[in-house]
């Protein structure tokens, strides 16, 4: 989500990233003409395994010139999808991904067999991408949640201690070139470090000896490998994440007690397929065992469809964009149906999330006739855009 800084905020922000621009991470990150920069701040210093961290991520344009960011970093990138017979244009790829490198942060640890580990944690239900506008000095924040695991030393015992973690945010565009020439808009892409954090890590209390497994199935009751199972406490923040494995089966363990939530959902389905279940971990009972079948099932609802981000620019007949042009887009399949609504600013720009394949809509402005269009938006990563010359004067 967005969050709107005031300008004393925005003030604070900045004296922390000139404090920390000379600490970056040699390389690209470090050069002086990168404009977007990582600032990164923990809620807490301390965690007790196996509880991950939350992190913010915060993301400003030291650039001139507007930047257009892909939210919701992810650990990877999906594969693409395969375009159906009736899926028209050129797929497009691409994301944004945040990685983390991880070590101890005092020398005196005993001899290391196993290095530490860091993993970011993918979404619980069906991911949200959006394209949003950065301007020059502006601000964007999101979080996350790390899974932290120590190091192992050659007696493989846990190094509990103090860690250092470095993020690194990175994005990539299969046709951010051809956005930047036929748009004139600057989709960002590259690899920005963060400033370094301390984070200690923490043996699990006492009383987190509980567990949680089970397994994932059809309804033809055959195992699904591969499934995101996310573990959620009763504030809805998450607390781990695995994957199933081969034969559908899944496990979360050191758990103290307390109620949680498991959900269950294909890791690339282009639509939702998240099914949940409450666990109520006690003293007298710390382990629980939780089932799951996953179906495929006829969507209606658009919002449970994978949407993409597309970028609509609006010019008039002389070339110059735009602004107050309302953009209405209509997708239909028959069965389902949405109707999604922008208006473009000074820059004659507007971002909507759409769902892939063939979508309609109509350009509007006081005082003009309206002018009806068509929008291919193909499946896969990345993002879809589209150029409209807007005729106003037509009558």
């Amino acid at each position: 989500m967005i969050i709107e800084k005031t300008r004393t905020l925005r003030a604070d922000w900045a004296k922390a990233l000139l404090l920390f621009l000379p600490l970056a991470v040699s390389g690209r990150s470090a050069a002086a003409d990168e404009p977007l920069k990582l600032l990164v701040s923990v809620e807490e210093q301390t965690i007790a395994a196996p509880f991950p961290a939350r992190v913010t991520l915060h993301l400003h344009n030291a650039g001139s010139e507007t930047l257009w960011l892909y939210r919701h970093a992810r650990a990877k990138l999906p594969p693409p999808m395969r375009l159906s017979e009736e899926d028209t244009g050129t797929p497009t790829t691409g994301g944004s991904t945040l990685t983390v490198h991880i070590e101890p942060a005092s020398t005196g640890q005993a001899a290391i067999d196993h290095l530490a580990e860091a993993e970011v944690f993918d979404s619980v239900g069906l991911p949200k991408p959006v394209l949003f506008e950065l301007a020059p000095g502006g601000d964007y924040e999101e979080k996350t949640s790390i899974r932290l695991r120590p190091a192992l030393s050659d007696l493989q015992k846990p190094l509990w201690g103090p860690y250092r973690l470095t993020f690194l945010y990175k994005a990539e565009y299969s046709n951010a070139d051809e956005i930047r020439r036929d748009l004139k808009a600057t989709v960002w892409q590259g690899e920005v470090s963060s400033n370094p954090v301390e984070i200690q890590i923490q043996p699990p209390t006492p009383d987190s000896h509980g567990a949680i497994s089970g397994k994932v199935d059809t309804s033809d009751n055959s195992p699904i490998g591969g499934a995101i199972m996310s573990l959620t406490d009763k504030s809805e923040h998450l607390v781990d994440q695995t994957t199933s494995d081969p034969d559908g089966q899944y496990s979360f363990s050191g758990l103290p007690p307390g109620l949680y939530w498991v959900t269950a959902r294909h890791g690339n389905a282009p639509y939702d397929t998240s099914v949940f279940r409450h666990v109520n971990l006690t003293a007298s009972q710390p382990s629980a065992t939780q089932d799951f079948v996953l179906i495929h099932e006829e969507i209606y609802q658009p919002q449970k469809m994978l949407h993409k981000p597309a970028l609509f620019y609006v010019t008039g007949n002389a070339g110059a964009p735009m602004d107050r042009v309302t953009v209405t887009v209509t997708y239909s399949n028959g069965e389902l149906v949405e109707n999604v609504k922008g208006e473009t600013g000074s820059g004659g720009f507007v971002a909507l999330a759409l769902i892939p394949g063939r979508n309609f809509l109509s350009l509007k402005r006081k005082g003009c006739p309206q002018q009806d269009e068509r929008a291919d938006v193909t499946p896969g990563g990345g993002i879809a855009a589209f150029q409209y010359t807007f005729d106003c004067a037509k009558k």
